[in-house]
């Protein structure tokens, strides 16, 4: 695989589950991307950082992501809260947005397609599955054309 951490950016990540957010940790680590990632713990916390409020009012040390891994069930505000601030936002229609849920429901996959996510995945169980689609998802934010397309 080809060296992509000269060409990403951050990777946000809105996660409540601790054990997840480890796992997502460890999985960046092990695809050589381990300065890359920032993780919040939910919805809120997300826009909060993209709206640049506070706790993350200095916008000079905190760039945008050039992707955004969203969980759908969380506290306080959830992924289809955020998909749907997102979609209201046009500095955000470039920004790829892949829900990492633990839903395999039909209606959870079709709504947050309505609300614009780029691509929707189950959480894998296990962390070679992890570090196999964060090699994906990674490599999959710089194909644009295909946005949209896998979901």
């Amino acid at each position: 695989m080809p060296d992509i951490s000269s060409k990403l950016g951050l990777v946000l990540a809105a996660e409540d589950e601790e054990s997840d957010a480890v796992l997502l940790q460890l999985a960046f680590g092990r695809a050589g991307l381990p300065n890359l990632l920032v993780i919040v713990r939910d919805g809120q916390e997300a826009i909060e950082y993209l709206s640049r409020w506070v706790p993350y009012a200095d916008g000079d040390s905190d760039p945008l992501p050039s992707l955004l891994l969203l969980d759908l069930k969380m506290p306080r505000m959830t992924g289809f809260d955020v998909l749907a601030w997102l979609r209201d936002k046009p500095q955000f229609k470039d920004l790829p947005v892949v829900v990492l849920s633990s839903s395999s429901h039909e209606s959870d996959i079709q709504r947050a397609r309505e609300l614009g996510a780029w691509d929707y995945h189950i959480k894998p169980h296990g962390l070679h599955q992890f570090v196999q689609l964060i090699k994906q998802l990674t490599a999959d934010s710089f194909r644009p054309a295909m946005a949209g397309k896998n979901v």
